[in-house]
């Protein structure tokens, strides 16, 4: 490749960057939960939001009632962010107050969620049910009374919103632990199918008022026996996408450490709860990988050591209080903040970091970061799936200082919308293709250093800018070669090596 063609390749890709500001190659469906509203003195808002990054929003949550009626679980923040901050000159004292779905006349004209997201091209849904708001959906799924209700609201939802569609989080048909709030029974199999088609019904027979078609989603579970509680034969044909949460399979609910959200299985620990095996699962039930999209975390779970500090090692239990800002579970932008006191690790079996407590200290935190998003985001492509979702949104947006309002990157969701758009080989394809130069090329993206694994031992290097400008050209003797970046600027750069007369170009990335 000479250096013509290979400027006209840099130029190509900064094209594509281009485009995935304007519409994501992928779907990407972001969990917007009304809570989050609040937070940061509501740094993150409908006026606010990288539209640009999504396909589909899904608004969370709203409640289902014993009834079959659909509430709001925050009457105020909920009627302020769908319909728009309230008009006082039309609305009655206290009328928000009220759980209703509300009233249009009530708020400032053109301010609907829904006008946000449309102007951007970017599709609205409301998320019901959720971990705290399923305790109604197996009583309501076996009465047709109540289904008949429920569907009868989400009818009136998407009309007074102006919605796209309905997303259903039963979290989960036929699970039980002994409360209130999951109390499912082995008949919510065969209900949840004729439950989602009532909601299917209703939606069909409403889109010619609103004058396009309506999704249904459904939010499940990742785990084994979660799936295998399902019609998927039956329900794969109801549903528009699948959102697999594929994260929490491990926290301080467990009795030793282990990954929030690993992306393959570490060896001999837990079968079946990791984010491939969900989805190689869930294709092995003959749902269409078309449908599929796959959970990507914006958060970690913490957890404290019992002895040695570790993955795979005993806990106590107990959250880590370095993150009690967060119960336990911190987002990443927090997680940032604290990333001085522990000793980063990379597991290089299941793709994803870890940090462990710096000085004795016993904290413990799986999480994602930008090398593991790009991981998932390769398998996603390799598997033909749909694209991903991001439980939540919130947690990607990063303040130029924390504290002051401004919002500088959301940089899990652009390196995620990156490899959608211009997909690069993942380490474990660039092991298996024989015409490769590279063995392997991590982290990536990469912070202070960047480890090149070459299958041959002599071989020359370069670095190049997204302008084509050459940082670096090396040679080097040996298969294994770290490369010092701490004074690189964030961006997007191609690794080029020529060895035994081959050539090849990876892109990587510095954050």
């Amino acid at each position: 490749m000479n250096t013509m063609q290979f400027k006209t390749m840099v130029l190509f890709f900064l094209l594509t960057v281009e485009l995935i500001a304007q519409n994501p190659c992928k779907e990407v469906v972001g969990y917007y939960p009304g809570w989050q509203w609040y937070d940061r003195n509501k740094l993150v808002n409908p006026t606010t939001i990288h539209y640009q990054n999504y396909t589909v929003l899904n608004y969370s949550f709203f409640k289902p009632e014993s009834n079959g009626s659909i509430s709001l679980s925050d009457p105020w923040g909920d009627k302020n962010i769908l319909l728009g901050p309230i008009n006082w000159a039309t609305s009655p004292t206290g009328y928000d107050s009220s759980n209703d779905f509300g009233n249009i006349a009530y708020h400032q004209p053109n301010q609907k969620f829904s006008d946000y997201c449309h102007t951007n091209n970017v599709k609205l849904l409301i998320s019901i049910g959720g971990w705290s708001f399923s305790g109604n959906f197996s009583a309501i799924a076996a009465d047709p009374i109540k289904r008949a209700q429920f569907a009868s609201d989400c009818q009136t939802m998407v009309q007074l919103y102006n919605l796209d569609g309905i997303d259903v989080d039963w979290e989960y048909p036929g699970y039980s632990d002994g409360t209130a709030d999951h109390n499912g029974v082995p008949a919510d199999k065969q209900n949840y199918t004729i439950f989602l088609q009532q909601i299917r019904n209703a939606l069909t027979a409403i889109e010619p008022t609103m004058g396009k078609s309506l999704l249904l989603t459904a939010a499940v579970g990742a785990a084994p026996d979660r799936q295998a509680d399902v019609e998927w034969n039956s329900v794969k044909n109801i549903l528009d996408i699948i959102n697999v949460m594929t994260y929490d399979f491990y926290g301080a609910f467990d009795n030793t450490t282990g990954h929030n959200a690993p992306l393959y299985p570490a060896i001999g620990v837990n079968n079946g709860y990791s984010c491939s095996e969900a989805i190689n699962n869930l294709l092995g039930y003959g749902v269409p990988s078309s449908k599929i999209t796959m959970g990507i975390a914006h958060y970690g779970r913490s957890t404290m050591c019992s002895n040695a500090v570790g993955i795979h090692v005993p806990s106590t239990g107990q959250v880590d209080a370095n993150f009690n800002v967060d119960e336990g579970s911190p987002q990443y932008y927090n997680i940032l903040t604290q990333l001085s006191n522990y000793d980063y690790n990379w597991d290089d079996v299941s793709k994803v970091p870890y940090l462990t407590g710096k000085n004795g200290y016993k904290g413990f935190l799986s999480y994602d970061n930008e090398a593991s998003v790009l991981e998932k985001a390769q398998f996603i492509n390799e598997k033909g799936l749909k694209g991903g979702i991001v439980w939540e949104i919130t947690g990607d947006y990063i303040e130029s200082t924390p504290g002051s309002g401004i919002i500088s990157s959301t940089p899990l969701t652009t390196v995620l919308n990156n490899e959608f758009c211009n997909p690069t080989p993942s380490s474990s394809s660039l092991k298996e293709n024989e015409n490769t130069v590279f063995e392997n090329v991590y982290p990536n993206p990469f912070t202070d250093y960047i480890i090149i694994q070459s299958k041959f031992a002599n071989y020359d290097y370069f670095l190049v800018d997204a302008t084509g400008k050459t940082i670096l050209k090396k040679s080097n003797n040996s298969f294994d070669l770290q490369i010092k970046t701490t004074e690189l600027a964030e961006g997007i750069y191609f690794l080029k090596i020529i060895a035994s007369g081959k050539t090849e170009i990876v892109k990587v990335i510095k954050n």
